[in-house]
């Protein structure tokens, strides 16, 4: 299985730290066959990486499970028409409101912690779907209970 991660930008940001962390464990303990991070802008950032990092136009090239972590993202995630499982990554930093109730519409959205989910439930009147951890093993899990 391919996880790729769609950020922003790659600058040094404790959500990247996260995003690094999840890719290279991933690796490591062979929970993937490759990972990816795709991003809009690139910036500095010290975090040895483990996996390929693309500017997100190469995204029409890129085929598994793709966590978006910002709702300018997810409208062009959801224009690449290859073999994608989108998740979309809320947090309370996304608060553009039109945007989030429009772009999260048919999107599976996850959360990292209990405020973010309980924050997005009352924004869209959705439920999310809170992670136990940030790990690529529950991020999977999301997805095998979609199928």
């Amino acid at each position: 299985m391919n996880l790729g991660f769609y950020v922003h930008n790659t600058s040094n940001t404790p959500l990247n730290h996260k995003v690094y962390t999840v890719l290279n464990e991933a690796l490591d303990a062979g929970l993937v066959s490759d990972a990816s991070l795709f991003y809009d802008e690139v910036d500095f950032n010290p975090i040895d990486k483990k996996f390929g990092t693309f500017n997100s136009t190469d995204l029409w090239s890129f085929h598994g499970l793709l966590v978006v972590t910002h709702l300018n993202g997810l409208q062009m995630a959801n224009n690449v028409v290859n073999d994608i499982d989108i998740l979309y990554l809320y947090t309370k930093d996304d608060n553009n409101l039109m945007s989030l109730i429009s772009g999260t519409k048919d999107a599976q959205v996850i959360t990292l912690n209990e405020e973010d989910s309980n924050n997005f439930k009352r924004l869209t009147g959705r439920d999310s779907i809170l992670l136990e951890e940030f790990s690529a093993e529950e991020i999977m899990k999301v997805t095998h209970e979609r199928v």
